[in-house]
């Protein structure tokens, strides 16, 4: 486990700073930021903000915040930075990309499970709800966790799955239920089910004409306006 004055050094060496450089921009001298370093003493709450800001690294990874957990290196602080300056299109960008790339490197994962004989695929899962209900935002998606899953039981052109929320979609598909949906580079044919984004919430619905349709008799149809704005995630292939 690193010290504090380590974790300066390292994140000052990956700004390609000094001693002396680091001291000028926070108005202190080399000799300081030396003992920091070597924990002979330590920045006080003025330095403290300074100190991350001049280094572009958080607080949480300078004081190790993360007591048992692997913190953010100062590249992956920054990406996070960065992700967070993006609006929804560019969020939303990025997510497709991580989603590519987590899928084939799990992918790989199962293959290898495959040949060892465990018959294991492990997929992603997002931690927010599509819902089945009233809708509910799905801009800020992250995975919460990866699935492990007998192989025969997902769908080979499943991407990922998603959990409902509500009970608009039975009895095909129920609260809590986790569905397998395949990434689609358009959207799905008419009267498919699929995961839809409509001005900016998060559904699955049946794809109606103008309109997305729930499988439950007591939700009405939600009407699609010339003003609206429907995106299609992808196409539900079943559940787990």
């Amino acid at each position: 486990m690193s010290t504090l004055g380590q974790r300066i050094r390292s994140a000052r060496e990956q700004n390609q700073l000094t001693q002396g450089e680091l001291g000028k921009k926070l108005g202190t001298s080399t000799a300081v930021i030396s003992n920091w370093e070597k924990d002979i003493n330590k920045p006080d709450a003025e330095k403290l903000p300074r100190l991350c800001e001049a280094l572009d690294i958080s607080a949480a990874y300078l004081l190790d915040y993360w007591k048992g957990q692997d913190p953010f290196t100062t590249e992956e602080w920054r990406r996070v930075k960065r992700f967070r300056l993006l609006d929804s299109h560019g969020k939303k960008m990025v997510d497709l990309v991580l989603e590519e790339e987590y899928a084939r490197m799990t992918r790989h994962e199962s293959d290898a499970a495959n040949q060892a004989g465990e018959n294991l695929t492990y997929i992603n899962c997002y931690d927010l709800a599509a819902s089945a209900g009233t809708g509910e935002p799905l801009d800020n998606t992250y995975y919460k966790t990866r699935l492990e899953i007998p192989t025969q039981l997902v769908p080979e052109e499943a991407h990922y799955c998603l959990r409902v929320n509500g009970d608009s979609m039975e009895p095909a598909y129920k609260n809590g239920d986790i569905v397998f949906v395949e990434r689609v580079e358009d959207s799905v044919a008419e009267g498919e089910v699929g995961i839809f984004y409509l001005n900016g919430e998060g559904f699955i619905k049946r794809l109606g004409k103008g309109a997305l349709l729930s499988l439950n008799p007591a939700y009405p149809p939600i009407s699609l306006g010339p003003f609206d704005r429907l995106d299609c995630q992808g196409r539900v292939l079943g559940k787990l």
